[in-house]
């Protein structure tokens, strides 16, 4: 790679300024695009300090430290924008390279596994220009690159139909609770409300594992709390394991249908919920209660209350803690107001909870598929397997 065409960004953009000069962020890009909506904007005074690493529409910014190798585009909504020395911008020479076939090969196993190699820091990992300038590249002829691009923008397109149609089913429910059941800010069907307190029937806080104490080869399925996402999913796929004995199992074994509440993490992930729904044997963790009710509500019923602006409202009005860690005790919990449909009514709504699950089970099963096919078809584009004719050695890119 040449010199100009790599640079830095901005090293101290200041305080956000309303109608200033857009700069980027390596935590506003993903998917090779940039979330226009959270760019922020510096004085015109510090971009000119910085012109080198002025953007143009159709230059890629590259992220070098922290997470490296996050890739994106620059729409012509930036040009004239900026980056910061998070960053690099990179420049295409456009006779040579496909600017889709260069963010492709940045973000393909061969040139990760060349980031980690290359990376530096015993803190925060990190690249520098002399790094990226030194990148190895497959080149296959412009064509082929073109070929390739499209291949894979196809197929990426495939993948992300899967990924929304998963995000849709989420929509869902939220829209069928608000059809049913009315806003609960406004309580348009006028339920009684009832403490949280008053509808539970018993909690429990689970086992205290230290991670000595965890491991593949153990006895049960430990559930933390980062299985419970903030969307209110519960994801079992990465669940370590623990040994238990027959008296912790009796009191810690999860059941279908039990309410997990998550009691302590940051000041904004405590206070996530989440339903569990599997067959299989499961324990949990001391930072999950796990809460059982009367045969007044659904759990499903009130894992939604929960995640309405009401709920969420409530809930972090019962947060207290110190910088690092936050809790929501159960004697606080107990006194969240909760509005209480007619259990027919709920009954309905957990039977169309029960429909989406099935539907996103099968979506997730088939967008691991995708994922799979993906990263499998990206590997094989930058060894030269779907190129037509000679596909050059690994070369430096190369660049205005």
């Amino acid at each position: 790679m040449e010199d100009a065409p790599i640079v830095y960004g901005i090293l101290k953009p200041g305080p956000n300024v309303p109608g200033g000069v857009p700069y980027v962020r390596p935590s506003e890009m993903g998917d090779r695009k940039i979330r226009l909506q959270e760019v922020l904007r510096t004085t015109s005074e510090i971009a000119d300090q910085f012109r080198r690493s002025k953007l143009a529409a159709g230059d890629i910014i590259l992220s070098i430290v922290g997470t490296i190798g996050k890739v994106a585009f620059v729409p012509p909504e930036l040009h004239g924008g900026n980056i910061t020395q998070c960053s690099v911008r990179i420049r295409p020479r456009l006779h040579r390279v496909d600017p889709r076939y260069l963010c492709w090969a940045l973000e393909s196993p061969s040139v990760r596994r060349q980031y980690d190699s290359l990376r530096f820091g015993s803190g925060v990992p990190r690249l520098n220009v002399s790094h990226v300038r030194a990148l190895m590249i497959p080149l296959a002829p412009l064509s082929e690159q073109r070929r390739i691009a499209d291949i894979l923008d196809k197929a990426d397109a495939v993948r992300r139909q899967r990924k929304e149609a998963i995000a849709l089913t989420e929509e869902l429910l939220r829209s069928a609770f608000l059809e049913m059941f009315g806003d609960p800010v406004t309580n348009p069907k006028g339920w009684p409300e009832q403490p949280f307190g008053a509808l539970v029937r018993e909690t429990q806080l689970g086992l205290v594992r230290a991670a000595t104490e965890q491991s593949p080869d153990k006895q049960y399925p430990y559930i933390r709390m980062n299985a419970i996402r903030a969307d209110g999913q519960l994801d079992l796929t990465n669940v370590t394991r623990v040994n238990v004995t027959p008296s912790e199992l009796s009191i810690a074994r999860l059941m279908p249908g039990d309410f997990l509440f998550n009691t302590r993490n940051s000041e904004e992930l405590v206070g996530k919920s989440a339903v569990f729904h599997d067959a299989g044997t499961y324990v949990f963790n001391n930072n999950i209660m796990r809460v059982r009710f009367t045969s007044s509500v659904q759990s499903d019923y009130v894992w939604a209350y929960f995640q309405t602006a009401r709920g969420v409202r409530e809930l972090a009005a019962r947060k207290s803690g110190t910088t690092s860690v936050f809790a929501i005790y159960y004697k606080s919990l107990a006194t969240l107001p909760v509005l209480v449909s007619p259990r027919a009514e709920q009954d309905r709504y957990a039977a169309l909870c029960e429909r989406v699950r099935h539907l996103r089970a099968d979506h997730l099963r088939h967008s691991d598929v995708s994922d799979a096919l993906f990263r499998s078809l990206v590997e094989r584009a930058f060894r030269g397997e779907l190129a037509r004719g000679v596909v050059s050695k690994a070369t430096q890119l190369l660049m205005f």
